[in-house]
């Protein structure tokens, strides 16, 4: 009696460590891939890193694109790897992979669109798509599946258009030197504010997007949402609850932040408030920032257990 085997139900894993590969993090085939797509966005990094006014990524709202970027990679990469080490045998065509190629031609359209008429915004979004039909074709859909969260952390790398940032944080900026100044005044402090413009004693701040605008809640929300994917949190609720109450914790850390400058300045004088402690104040934002999603993780997760205990009570 003879044996005979399938070639295409053979593990692609095998296959594919045979030669060279073996020595390399992924296949030479994958690897070949993101180099051909990391070619095709160079003269985009170029332009977001350059000198002209389309080098976003140079100015402080936007300064935050290549750590977001950076960051993505590194998950991806990382994410990429463990699905090959899990990985024990898949069909010589993956399911999902004939959607790699209406991924490319949607991405291709925007990269296209974007470099022509010099819209950054969507020269950069392409990158998405582009990069999911690489995932695609390569693994299908249950690569795409294992990858998910680093491909979606990629949105917060492309830059907002002007007129999405500029309302939102005036908005922002506004509140917070309000709140500020409320506290401030509270506390006996000389202090009250001009829209943006704090004035504090002698001292007049002005609330910068760098201090309390969209940049900041943006990666705020980046840094919660990239807290409770390492964590893990198996409760769809808890994890959507944390992410909304993103967006109040990062008012807080704003509002501490200028309460914290204001209060530098005033007793200390401009020279310290606008010096090295200003920089260390961005720190002290993030710091703050950090703790308090922790604090709000462990009330959540404490309330989450107080109310499966009564649950195991009652049944």
């Amino acid at each position: 009696m003879t044996t005979t085997s399938n070639p295409s139900a053979m593990p692609v894993a095998a296959d594919r460590k045979s030669g060279v590969s073996q020595w390399l993090p992924l296949p030479l085939d994958v690897l070949l891939l993101c180099l051909a797509l990391l070619l095709t966005y160079t003269p985009t990094l170029y332009t977001l890193l350059g000198t002209t006014d389309a080098a976003l990524w140079q100015k402080g709202e936007h300064s935050h694109g290549p750590i977001m970027a950076a960051v993505s990679s590194w998950l991806l990469f990382k994410r990429w790897c463990e699905f090959n080490e899990s990985a024990t045998a898949s069909p010589a065509v993956p399911k999902g992979q004939a959607w790699a190629w209406p991924c490319f031609v949607f991405g291709a359209f925007w990269y296209v669109v974007g470099r022509s008429l010099g819209i950054i915004y969507f020269e950069v979004g392409s990158f998405i798509p582009m990069l999911t039909g690489v995932i695609l074709l390569v693994g299908g859909w249950s690569l795409l599946n294992a990858v998910k969260f680093p491909l979606f952390f990629f949105v917060f790398m492309v830059p907002l258009p002007g007129f999405v940032i500029d309302p939102v944080s005036q908005f922002v900026k506004l509140q917070v030197s309000t709140v500020t100044t409320e506290l401030l005044w509270f506390f006996g402090y000389p202090a009250s504010h001009t829209g943006v413009i704090i004035n504090i004693g002698q001292y007049q701040l002005l609330v910068a997007d760098a201090c309390a605008g969209m940049r900041t809640l943006f990666m705020l929300e980046a840094m919660g949402i990239l807290y409770i994917n390492v964590m893990r949190h198996t409760s769809w609720l808890r994890n959507i609850s944390l992410a909304l109450l993103i967006v109040p914790i990062s008012f807080t850390a704003n509002c501490i932040r200028v309460i914290f400058l204001a209060l530098l300045t005033y007793h200390f004088g401009d020279e310290v408030g606008q010096g090295f402690l200003h920089g260390f104040a961005g720190i002290v934002l993030f710091t703050v920032a950090l703790a308090l999603i922790i604090m709000l993780d462990t009330f959540l997760r404490a309330v989450s257990a107080t109310l499966s205990a009564r649950k195991g009570a009652t049944s």
